[in-house]
């Protein structure tokens, strides 16, 4: 097949590239068959409902063979928890770090080769997942919960078990983001973050769950826009040959796929350009790169590397060595053939979330002894459920934390804004002065310093506190007076409810939280 290739064709398979809503667009359709771009993700605005999903897989395999004669690799980041793409169609999984606190270790194959099962039946053949960060870095604002534990040895043996139940479905899975963003205080969306760890550390914690996937077989690793100081000291990973081609191919005899995070991150962009990005990681020795971005911006990066073959600033060889791999996995997969899904798979499947989310449910401390709060006079305070990270994409349609308990328990309710002012503080407590027993919901606080100064100001005036972590469980460290800390690890309808029952006594919390979490100081 190489052989009868076009280099227009070839340099269309190096590109996975976005879509623009739930049906393909004529103008979209003409976009890619002009240029010969013949892999997608998708995220969750281009995924609705079960058929509709299958509708426009069909439609992108059939403007792939149009475009190129070749099947298309059809991607998503369906990771779980609060970074899903598919709400109604599959299975909503909790994120990996409820996983962990629930135990259910030694199920990760089983639920990789579910959430494989349900992929494949909608068309969609490559899953990012699962993440290989370790999370040992609480000021982290982009990895946290979707990590596994902050212990490398637990993120290796569940990533990799991920892993092979994925591809044991048939969907690649695509392990993420190598070499590491677990200890970055910075997002890789927004800016560069710099790793400055010495290659000793980095072998003994970031690497070994990479190691791990790759010893077990994974066929896809996600790189990360991040610069590490001890590999390549001006450079981020994704653009570096020093850490693509010369350590992660060469000293870890990766054979696999490697695939960009979006190049049209800031952390490329604002320093390289998007389009300079693109021929630098096919240097590197990248083999797919991926566009969260505009048919026109898809074109230019596409003319730019069409250019740079041309030119020879970017070898033949390069690109040869990618699409020879690119087609390998294209046929080892049988990309372009879908499976059906048995729907009684789909109860077995939602009675694993549930009991995961259900054991997930952890208890740190509780010193005043105010669980149960059924028959209690409290105020519930929380706010919504908001995009807290670009690697969100979308949060599903829910009611705010408060509004549910109130609904289900009776009490009072305030919702409050994701990072609430003084004003704002000024008129809570004001509301909170006739109730002793606060429960409070907080969500992504150590981003959002309004919701520490009013659980501050409650605490000034005496409250007791009963403190719930709806994502990441270190905002008890920022809140270390609360009298009780429920951690969730994710705001999801799922875990509100199991959440519920540990309020009402229903339900005793078995989780074990899965990160250290240090006082500070």
């Amino acid at each position: 097949m190489l052989a009868n290739m076009s280099l227009e064709e070839k340099i269309g398979q190096l590109f996975l590239v976005m879509i623009n809503g739930p049906e393909l667009s004529t103008d979209y359709q003409e976009h890619f068959i002009a240029t010969k771009i013949g892999n997608y993700i998708l995220f969750a605005k281009d995924l609705t409902d079960y058929k509709s999903i299958r509708r426009l897989t069909d439609s992108l395999q059939k403007t792939a063979k149009q475009a190129c004669r070749i099947p298309a690799f059809i991607s998503a980041d369906q990771e779980g928890g609060m970074v899903t793409r598919i709400f109604s169609g599959a299975t909503h999984f909790p994120s990996n770090m409820a996983i962990t606190a629930s135990g259910k270790i030694d199920s990760m194959e089983q639920l990789g080769e579910m959430m494989g099962i349900e992929l494949h039946a909608l068309g969609i053949n490559i899953n990012h997942a699962p993440v290989l960060d370790v999370n040992n870095n609480s000021e982290n604002p982009v990895i946290g919960v979707r990590a596994y534990s902050d212990n490398p040895a637990v993120v290796a043996k569940m990533g990799a078990g991920y892993g092979m139940g994925l591809q044991k479905s048939g969907v690649i899975a695509s392990g993420k983001h190598f070499p590491g963003h677990g200890d970055t205080s910075m997002d890789s969306h927004l800016e560069l973050p710099t790793v400055r760890h010495d290659i000793n550390r980095l072998e003994s914690i970031e690497f070994l769950p990479f190691k791990a996937a790759i010893e077990g077989g994974i066929d896809s690793l996600m790189t990360a826009h991040i610069c590490f100081k001890a590999m390549d000291p001006d450079i981020p990973a994704t653009l570096s040959e020093k850490i693509i081609t010369g350590f992660l191919r060469e000293k870890l005899g990766f054979e696999g796929l490697i695939i960009t995070d979006c190049m049209t991150m800031n952390a490329i962009k604002k320093r390289y350009t998007t389009e300079k990005g693109c021929v630098m990681a096919l240097n590197a020795g990248i083999d797919l790169l991926c566009l969260n971005a505009s048919k026109e911006i898809q074109a230019a990066c596409y003319n730019t590397v069409l250019t740079a073959v041309k030119s020879g600033e970017i070898p033949m060889k390069k690109i040869d060595a990618a699409i020879t791999r690119i087609l390998r996995y294209k046929h080892k997969y049988e990309i372009g053939r879908v499976a059906k899904m048995p729907r009684e798979y789909y109860p077995k499947h939602e009675a694993l979330a549930d009991e995961i989310s259900e054991k997930s449910i952890t208890l740190t401390h509780d010193t005043k002894k105010l669980l149960p709060l059924i028959g209690k006079r409290f105020l519930c305070i929380s706010p919504p459920p908001v995009r807290t990270s670009i690697a969100d994409d979308t949060v599903t349609t829910m009611e705010p934390f408060c509004k549910q308990v109130a609904a289900k328990l009776g009490n009072p309710y305030r919702e409050i804004s994701i990072n609430p002012d003084t004003k704002e503080i000024e008129s809570v407590l004001d509301e909170a002065k006739d109730y002793s027993i606060i429960l409070y919901g907080c969500y992504s606080a150590k981003v959002n310093p309004g919701q520490v100064h009013l659980f501050k100001a409650l605490k000034a005036e005496g409250k007791d506190i009963v403190l719930v972590s709806l994502r990441i469980p270190y905002d008890i460290v920022e809140m270390k007076e609360a009298d009780c800390h429920i951690a969730a690890f994710e705001y999801t309808n799922r875990a509100v409810c199991n959440v519920m029952k540990v309020l009402a006594g229903k339900k005793k919390p078995v989780g074990v939280m899965p990160v250290i979490i240090l006082p500070k100081e």
